[in-house]
């Protein structure tokens, strides 16, 4: 009986004693300047090669093969203080105004440089445009809401700015659109400033001018653009293979690495179609579908191109498989396949350059647990310097290496069901062997 256990043992702790040495993948880290740490931005190619969806199964080495203390961290998204919104005045301009006036035809300048119509609006056949007064702005102009009187419109829209109403520079050029269907309606009424701070605004119709309800500006304390810098730039991943499901209006795809998504950008594959869809998650294949969002896509063709929805902004979610449920009372997005890609802001890399170069990150060994720090347990000491570095090109690693990062990450998985299975022998065992000294009792 005890050679029984000691072979349960035995069996439970060879399949326990995996190395944590074996890797699929290793990539060069090009260190910029001398530093005692080095970040670096995680790319696109490490998220492919991690078996982890917590990035655990990275490390970093020196020159001397040795594992240096490292963390790696989500970069802290830096919020935007919330807009303020603020009525403004439009004046409609007539097809004469060429734009060579000093102050548009039928607009009068006050002293404070506010706008009054002096005359009439011209009729909506007359009107080439309308000029916009912003008033002062104690901050950075987000963007222009243009809310839209017409049932159904889509057009272009050239748009300058100034601040003496001479001299304009050209913003942007983009659409304004609306639409309902099936009850829902889908409006484009956004004119995006960028930051800009110009009073005045001047909107020239490209195609037939709409007929406008209200306009609104949306300002900003501190500027937009700070904010954007100081948020992590976004990698995406396209081409994602996408299947027809099972039923009609199911579309199935896997993300092929441990990518925090919290981007969906969708392509649909034909012209002038609007689709609600709903969008799920799962970790695996016996993990239960969870809602992930739900929202309206369209591709609508214009005069002068195509307006598609924006990406669908998700909370972080490291699932891999995802599956799409598109609503199909009014035939769905029709035939083929959407084009789908997913977005992510990218984990920030930190390590001690302890020992002599080269730096080598490795990845690609599911049966690691993390073994980083936070940043604030890294980094200590005063007036410490962060050095820049870069995730290189990916290294040789030899067919030993690979096969036997394989094996691990299967011995890792597969060992808690031999634990178990053990454990089960071994009760039954017991059982066993209690049965026989009960029975001995009894016949003594």
């Amino acid at each position: 009986m005890k050679r029984l256990f000691a072979g349960f043992a035995l069996s439970a702790l060879s399949f326990g004693a995996f190395s944590a040495d074996h890797f699929a993948q290793r990539f060069a880290l090009d260190l910029n300047g001398n530093a005692a740490y080095y970040a670096a931005s995680v790319p696109q190619a490490v998220y492919a090669a991690s078996l982890r969806r917590d990035l655990g199964d990275v490390r970093v080495y020196n020159g001397a093969g040795e594992p240096v203390p490292y963390s790696l961290d989500m970069p802290k998204a830096v919020a935007p203080p919330p807009p303020q919104r603020r009525a403004v005045q439009w004046f409609a301009l007539p097809v004469a105004d060429t734009g060579t006036h000093d102050v548009p035809l039928g607009v009068s300048i006050a002293s404070d440089g506010s706008l009054r119509a002096t005359t009439g609006a011209p009729a909506r056949a007359e009107r080439s445009g309308d000029l916009v007064d912003m008033g002062r702005i104690d901050g950075y102009a987000d963007a222009l809401l243009v809310h839209l009187d017409n049932a159904a419109y889509q057009g272009r829209v050239r748009v300058e700015a100034s601040d003496d109403l001479r001299v304009w520079r050209p913003v942007t050029a983009t659409q304004l659109l609306k639409v309902s269907h099936d009850g829902n309606t889908i409006s484009q009424e956004r004119i995006e400033r960028d930051g800009l701070r110009e009073r005045y605004v001047r909107l020239d119709w490209l195609d037939n001018a709409p007929q406008i309800a209200s306009a609104d500006v949306e300002i900003r304390a501190t500027d937009p653009r700070a904010t954007e810098r100081a948020n992590a730039a976004r990698q995406w991943r396209d081409a994602i293979h996408v299947r027809a499901g099972r039923v009609a209006g199911e579309y199935l795809f896997e993300t092929d690495g441990a990518y925090p998504v919290d981007r969906l950008r969708f392509e649909l594959p034909q012209p002038n179609t609007v689709a609600r869809a709903t969008i799920f998650s799962r970790a695996n294949a016996q993990a239960p579908w969870r809602v992930v969002d739900e929202g309206t896509l369209f591709r609508l063709r214009g005069s002068s191109g195509e307006q598609i929805n924006t990406p669908f902004d998700l909370p972080v979610d490291t699932d891999h498989e995802w599956r799409i449920a598109v609503d199909m009372r009014n035939g769905g997005w029709g035939d083929g396949q959407p084009g789908i890609a997913v977005g992510w802001r990218p984990a920030v890399l930190t390590f001690v350059a302890r020992g002599t170069p080269p730096f080598v990150l490795a990845v690609g060994n599911a049966s690691l647990r993390s073994a980083g720090l936070s940043r604030s347990e890294l980094i200590v000491g005063d007036d410490v310097v962060v050095g820049a570095a870069t995730v290189g090109g990916g290294l040789p690693v030899s067919a030993e290496d690979a096969f036997a990062a394989r094996a691990d990450s299967d011995a890792g998985t597969s060992r808690k069901y031999v634990l178990w299975g053990s454990l089960v022998l071994a009760v039954g065992a017991l059982a066993g062997l209690a049965w026989r000294v009960a029975k001995g009792v009894s016949t003594s």
